[in-house]
Formats: C-alpha cells, sequence, structure tokens
C-alpha cells in the first residue's frame, strides 16, 4: 500500500529511526561492567529496556482500541494497526533476548541446577512466553479469522487486559518476585540507569516512528457503516 507520507517525512522518519539507533548502541556501550556478571550485564539491561518499550506500545494500542470501540476513525484505527505491527513482532524478539539473557547470567543465583531448569522456573520469563502464544493468536485473529475493525480492536483490547493481568500477578505476588532480581537497574548507579533510561526512550521514540510509517499506509474504511 502507499503511504499517505510525504517522501521528505519518509526520508525524515528513516534518518531519525538511524540516528536514534546508533544512539542506542552508543548507550549500550557507556554501560559498565559489573561484578559477577561482567559486560554481560548489556544484554539483560537492553531486553529490559526493550521490553519496557513493548509493553508501552502494546498499552497504546489497547488505548487506541478502546478509541475506536468507542468512537469508530479511520486515523485511530490506522494507530492501532501500527502500534501492533511493531509491538507484536518485537514480543518475538524480546522473547528470543530474554531467554539468551537468563542463560549468559543466571549464575548470580549460585543455584547448582541446569540453566534450563532455573529458566523454566522463572516466572518472567513463563509470563512472556505466555505472551508470546497470545500475540501469535491476536495475529492469527487479525490476518484470517476477523473481518471488521471494531471485532479487531475488541481483539486488540482483551490482550492488553490480559497481559497486564498476567504481568500484575507475577509483579504483585512476593513469591514470584523473590525468584528474580530485584529491580536491579533502579537499585544501580546513574552509571547504570542514565544510558537505560536512554535506551528506553530512544527504543520508544523509534518505536513510535515506525507505527506511523505503518499508520500511514492504513487505507480508509471502505464502508464505514460496518467497520
Amino acid at each position: 500500500m502507499n503511504s499517505t507520507l510525504s517522501k521528505r517525512t519518509i526520508t525524515l522518519i528513516f534518518a531519525a529511526i538511524g540516528v536514534l539507533a546508533v544512539a542506542v548502541l552508543a548507550l549500550l556501550y557507556r554501560i559498565p561492567a559489573v561484578q559477577g556478571l561482567g559486560s554481560r550485564v548489556k544484554l539483560p539491561l537492553f531486553h529490559g529496556g526493550s521490553t519496557w518499550v513493548d509493553l508501552m506500545v502494546f498499552t497504546l494500542m489497547g488505548v487506541a482500541a478502546l478509541v475506536y470501540i468507542v468512537r469508530p476513525n479511520d486515523k485511530v484505527y490506522a494507530w492501532e494497526v501500527g502500534f501492533r505491527s511493531v509491538a507484536a513482532p518485537l514480543w518475538a524478539i524480546n522473547s528470543v533476548l530474554g531467554f539468551m539473557a537468563a542463560l549468559s547470567t543466571w549464575d548470580f543465583s549460585g543455584s547448582k541446577e541446569s540453566p534450563l531448569v532455573l529458566v523454566r522456573e522463572d516466572p518472567r520469563l513463563s509470563a512472556q512466553i505466555i505472551l508470546l502464544l497470545g500475540v501469535m493468536i491476536l495475529i492469527a485473529l487479525n490476518w484470517l479469522v476477523l473481518e471488521r475493525r471494531r471485532h479487531k480492536a475488541v481483539a486488540d483490547l482483551l490482550f492488553v487486559v490480559v497481559m497486564w493481568a498476567l504481568l500484575a500477578n507475577v509483579f504483585l505476588d512476593p513469591v514470584k518476585q523473590s525468584l528474580h532480581p530485584d529491580s536491579p537497574v533502579l537499585n544501580s548507579g546513574w552509571d547504570i540507569r542514565g544510558p537505560f533510561f536512554g535506551i528506553v526512550g530512544a527504543l520508544f521514540v523509534i518505536a513510535l516512528l515506525v507505527a506511523w510509517l505503518v499508520s500511514s499506509t492504513v487505507q480508509p474504511a471502505e464502508d464505514p457503516i460496518v467497520a
């Protein structure tokens, strides 16, 4: 599909994405090695920042879906599609990164168990895998089953509600919380927090720019009455 954005705007968006990507790499490089993990700490920090961004984009998708359900609008639906198109594949990437990060850094526990056993018992990784299955179902519904935009919006909104219910169960349960490091970033100095928040900010802007590009290709509903 053709974009409604001008070629100049598209060029500027891609240029901005390139600059921000370089900034992410530079910030990642600035993260110092830490005792016990050394430079391996960069992977879980990047994974954590990317996951934060993914959750924010999914939430924006849910907000757009809710707005569309209440008051159908082509532009709102276009942004909903844009957010979904960014958040869904990013969750698949983050799931792989989360598994890799857990395998490479789990020695902080001092456990004699196999890393694969420990990863399986990590409630946050389990939730990530469950949500990955949910993302696959959501994509299948949007592409293969549902036709009306309102129904797709309902599916998007329900996914976000289930997502936060599942995450709340993990983050608010003290037993599950004890199986994972307690806010390692927030409990660190600004030599780690600074680059981390910079990475989160840059990745979030990149996500918004990509969502904007995708939303610009979504065509208006042919029949607004049944959209």
